[in-house]
């Protein structure tokens, strides 16, 4: 026997990400884990310009305001336990100073909108089904910010309404950005609030959306991440402690798929050197203030000029600037 797992075999993509390819991602807090190791290496990647987001509704709302460049004021916000809060935005945007708020809401609609007509792809991560509707104005919410319970209606989305609402939306997009790759893929994190049967019928109903929605639509593809968890490494040493997210090791499994799946062959490239530097710079020398230390850090700068030569258009400066402060 070969073979001690399932192991999920990917097809390479015909939507290629390359090193200067400008990315947005929207959704779970699994498009934070994953947005990351691309701004981490250098990308021009911009990570949910509203925070986490969980269900359908709310990723669509937001991407609509990004189109729109729908600016908010302050009587957009309410307040809650000495806090101004938007029911469109993670509580990550929530302060006591709601000026502040409106502006920091604002700025990264404008961003958000600047990103997206440029980008070459946009990954779109949904976590649930389950939606709460505010049942003073019957609007969807992004996050209830502990407000009570009896203020909500919650209920789940059933595949249609998703899928007729993201065809209007794919259509919005394409005359945005004609240039759009859309990738859709569902968070491998477990709502174990809902039961386990009920997380499962909750992700069946986004599969089965999306399998709809890339049948429908040119240049919209879909990355199998809840399945790579929870069939190919189905095993709780991959999860975090909380036995619901995933754990570092399958986040990086995960990316090393995708990578594959995706990146064309300079991207490849690419990451590989980027992986070199991002070890050098996590590097704990015995003297800092050695010689051999400083010999390492000249090698580095060197080795990073050349990058920069090689992949004209990334900025590798910060950790040009680590390394020329050490030799």
């Amino acid at each position: 026997m070969s073979e001690f797992r399932t192991v999920i075999k990917l097809q390479g993509s015909d939507m290629k990400i390359s090193y200067n390819s400008v990315l947005l991602f929207m959704g779970s807090c699994f498009s934070e884990n994953i947005g990351e190791k691309f701004t981490e290496r250098r990308f021009n990647a911009m990570i949910n310009p509203f925070g986490v987001l969980y269900n359908p509704v709310s990723v669509k709302q937001s991407i609509e305001i990004l189109l729109n460049r729908s600016l908010f004021d302050g009587d957009m916000l309410f307040k809650h336990e000495g806090l101004w809060h938007s029911f469109y935005h993670h509580s990550r945007f929530s302060s006591p100073d709601k000026d502040e708020v409106v502006e920091t809401i604002n700025k990264s609609i404008v961003e958000g909108h600047e990103k997206l007509k440029i980008a070459d792809f946009l990954f779109i991560t949904f976590g649930s089904a389950w939606i709460f509707q505010d049942v003073e104005d019957e609007r969807i919410v992004a996050n209830c910010h502990k407000l009570p319970a009896s203020r909500f209606r919650r209920f789940r989305l059933n595949v249609d309404e998703i899928v007729e609402s993201y065809s209007q939306l794919m259509v919005a997009l394409k005359e945005f950005n004609p240039d759009l790759n859309i990738v859709l893929t569902v968070s491998p994190v477990r709502h174990w609030k809902d039961g386990a049967h009920g997380n499962q019928l909750s992700k069946s109903v986004l599969l089965l959306a999306i399998d709809e929605l890339v049948s429908r639509f040119s240049k919209v593809g879909y990355f199998p991440s809840y399945e790579l968890v929870m069939d190919d490494l189905r095993d709780y040493r991959f999860y975090a402690e909380d036995m619901l997210h995933p754990g570092s090791l399958a986040v990086d499994y995960i990316w090393d798929r995708l990578s594959d799946m995706y990146f064309d062959a300079k991207a490849g490239e690419y990451v590989r050197e980027m992986e070199k530097v991002i070890r050098a710079v996590s590097h704990k020398p015995f003297n800092r203030k050695g010689d051999e230390y400083r010999k390492f850090a000249k090698r580095e700068s060197e080795r990073l000029k050349e990058m920069i030569k090689r992949f004209p258009g990334v900025d590798l400066t910060e950790y040009y600037d680590f390394f020329m402060n050490i030799s």
